[in-house]
């Protein structure tokens, strides 16, 4: 979902594959696995002509398993070749096998003339009309490798011959001095789904095909399960044997590029990208078709330029990419384009909104979703009717589940969850977090594993610390690491970790690990560690802190309207800690703060501010409109909040309910009422482990008793509040 995505999470683009237009070189394994294929033939037909000859269905099924493994993937040595032979899951018959090492052996006795013998053999056989193997898979490898032979000159022939010999050789001394070619074969005992990469053998080569199916299945992997994908140091390795193999190849340059941003490279990122464009210099007029993909690189290069806020260079690539896509016709880069410059530059909001139009163009469905989410983020921000952005998100929902883009299905609904925790639903937001991480997100057999789960895991990681489950927190922050090892989707939950830990810390009184935890926030999310630095400023009582870095945030024109209002709303507070701060300031800056909540729909926030209108009213002696306020804002903080801020609510709404009555036997029975409600408030606090409000519930209900001169159930509380002091003393 990378047109929806914010700077530093950026997602990237790999252009349609194209086949280099190179004959593939002949290796010996390539042979071999002729030579198999010969020999299977042979025993076939025996067993068909001699029913004494056992060669069972199951016999054909696991040597057509190990015939498109080996036709797949790269060329092995023959000691590893042969551990697969052998294996329990690729074994082939004790028969089978057997031919096939006399076959080789003779390839070595007899001389280039079985290679000659391998010629008519192959030419029979896709020339034989009741032959099956002119078609499929197979017949496409027999027809290659007869063309390739074909093509030989007799120099070339014997250096093949020459090859195979010495590839046979060495494998087999190393299978008669070792028993690791049995050992090596544990690697087989279990069904993998991916290839096993052994290491690179000075005859063997990538063709064009397998370098392409390599490609596929890796790019494939790092969009939609990047766990599934081979390891950096192992990619980047099989990668630099297919570019030396085939060094005009492009689409392995662009998966170096994204091997390397996922590891944070950017230095040989850069590098391969701008690799990417100079690679088929010396034979552009061969490779017309290539230069169709230029476009992708000019707009890999932008999202890489605006990865670090370089949104002048970014655009300047946009622009490329832009004519570029306009003179090859590139309708679908056009639409990732311009859904680029809607993120980048803030005064070309309504390329999106036209490009939904065009929803006729099948082709087009996948940048249009884009360009709809990526609509739709850049609304919820500027106080856009948050019944039509709903309604816009299911437009791209049904798009998405008429073609099955998994990927944008999981985005659409993790943006549903986002748009709900904005206006104050959290509640719901978990809920559509939920329900994408139960949902079944499946295709062709591959279930996806991108940023959308990410997102939700995040989501619910949050979610679970405010309510005081760290615990649980914490596990789904382990599943949430070992999932999505790797940048960009690590960047998520790493803030994720580092907030939770700083508000954990908060609440603990720990502030030297609630400070690392802040600044560790600092480069992930600058406006986020700025917040947490000013809750921790105040919660040391040091307001001027605090009231700096707000006031430094602030002056930030970039700050989204929810930051903006979290950090008034700390502002207010900072202001009511201050002793030479008037009430109408706090009011003035409490009434900012609402006007852009309700600009926004912000709803969670401005229940908050509702809650802090009842503090500083009951401050001011108006008991009533402090209480009227608070009951204004109790059931969305009761419904959507963390339990820290249900529980200050509910101390809140004691102190004004209390406040309210005038003779001592009113406030005795509001007293008598709520002290459910403060216990409640007691226990959220103690599993936040944040006494010091703890201690402050336990306070106020001494004082009240001891105002009404109630000694025993004065001398309760006081004795509960020193226990905790005793327990968790006050820093």
């Amino acid at each position: 979902m990378s047109a929806k995505k914010e700077p530093e999470s950026f997602g990237f683009w790999l252009p349609n594959q194209c086949t280099a237009k190179t004959m593939d070189q002949l290796t010996p394994h390539k042979l071999a696995v002729v030579f198999l294929i010969q020999e299977y033939l042979s025993l076939k037909k025996s067993a068909e002509e001699n029913p004494a000859v056992e060669f069972t269905a199951r016999d054909r099924r696991k040597f057509c398993m190990l015939l498109l493994k080996l036709i797949q993937y790269p060329d092995m040595a023959y000691k590893d070749l042969y551990g697969l032979l052998t294996s329990p899951v690729y074994g082939i018959h004790r028969a089978h096998l057997e031919e096939f090492e006399k076959l080789m052996k003779l390839l070595k006795t007899v001389g280039v003339e079985v290679l000659f013998d391998l010629y008519n053999v192959i030419d029979k056989l896709i020339t034989d009309n009741a032959s099956s193997y002119q078609i499929g898979i197979v017949g496409l490898y027999f027809r290659r490798v007869y063309v390739t032979l074909d093509k030989m000159s007799f120099p070339e022939f014997m250096a093949l011959y020459r090859n195979s010999v010495s590839y046979y050789e060495k494998g087999a001394r190393a299978v008669q001095i070792s028993a690791s070619a049995f050992s090596n074969s544990d690697c087989f005992m279990k069904p993998e789904t991916q290839p096993v990469y052994k290491d690179r053998n000075a005859t063997s080569k990538w063709s064009t095909k397998q370098s392409e199916l390599f490609v596929a299945q890796q790019s494939a992997l790092l969009q939609n399960n990047e766990i599934g994908a081979l390891s950096p140091k192992e990619m980047q390795a099989r990668l630099n044997e297919i570019i030396h193999d085939h060094p005009l190849y492009s689409q392995a340059y662009f998966l170096s590029y994204l091997n390397s941003v996922r590891v944070r490279d950017f230095f040989n990122a850069t590098d391969a990208l701008h690799r990417s464009f100079d690679r088929s210099t010396l034979h552009s007029m061969t490779m017309v078709q290539d230069n169709k993909e230029y476009q992708y690189s000019a707009l890999n290069l932008a999202i890489l330029h605006a990865q670090f806020n370089h949104n002048e260079e970014a655009l300047a690539s946009i622009k490329e990419c832009i004519m570029l896509a306009q003179e090859n016709s590139d309708k679908i880069c056009l639409q990732l384009a311009h859904a680029w410059l809607c993120l980048l530059d803030s005064s070309k909001s309504q390329f999106s909104e036209k490009n939904i139009a065009n929803k006729e163009l099948m082709t087009l469905v996948h940048s249009i979703s884009l360009g709809i989410q990526s609509l739709v983020k850049s609304s919820a921000s500027t106080g856009y009717t948050p019944a039509k952005l709903f309604e816009v998100l299911l437009k791209s929902d049904i798009l998405n589940c008429q073609t099955s883009m998994m990927d944008l299905i999981a985005n659409g609904i993790a943006e549903r969850a986002a748009l709900w925790a904005i206006y104050g639903k959290n509640e719901i937001s978990s809920l559509c977090s939920q329900l994408l991480l139960n949902s079944d997100l499946k295709t062709l057999g591959k279930t996806y594993n991108g940023e959308g789960i990410c997102q939700a895991l995040c989501s619910l990681i949050i979610w679970l610390a405010i309510q005081g489950e760290f615990n649980l927190s914490l596990t789904v922050l382990k599943h949430t690491r070992e999932r999505f090892p790797r940048y960009p989707l690590s960047k998520s939950w790493m803030i994720a970790d580092f907030y939770i830990s700083s508000i954990q810390a908060i609440f603990r009184g720990e502030w030297t690990d609630a400070s690392n935890a802040c600044y560790q926030l600092y480069p992930l999310d600058k406006h986020l560690s700025f917040l947490q630095r000013a809750h921790l400023a105040l919660a040391r009582l040091n307001p001027k802190s605090a009231d700096q870095l707000l006031r430094l945030l602030l002056d930030d024109d970039s700050l989204e309207p929810l930051t903006r209002v979290r950090a008034l709303i700390l502002v207010a507070h900072t202001l009511t800690q201050t002793p030479q701060t008037t009430q109408m300031e706090v009011i003035n800056v409490l009434n900012e703060a609402l006007a852009i909540a309700n600009k926004n729909y912000l709803d969670y926030e401005k229940a908050l501010i509702e809650m802090h209108f009842g503090h500083v009213l009951l401050t001011m002696n108006l008991p009533t409109q402090a209480l009227k306020s608070v009951k204004g804002c109790l059931e969305n903080i009761l419904t959507n909040g963390g339990i820290y801020d249900k529980a200050k609510v509910l101390f809140l709404f004691t102190k004004c309910t209390v406040a309210v009555e005038h003779d001592a036997p009113g406030k005795l029975a509001a007293m008598a009422k709520c002290l459910p409600m403060l216990e409640q408030a007691v226990q959220y606090f103690t599993k936040l482990e944040c006494f010091v409000k703890v201690k402050d519930v336990h306070g106020y209900v001494a004082r009240f008793y001891h105002e009404l001169g109630m000694a025993t159930e004065r001398n309760q509380h006081a004795y509960r509040f020193r226990q905790v002091e005793q327990q968790h003393p006050t820093a």
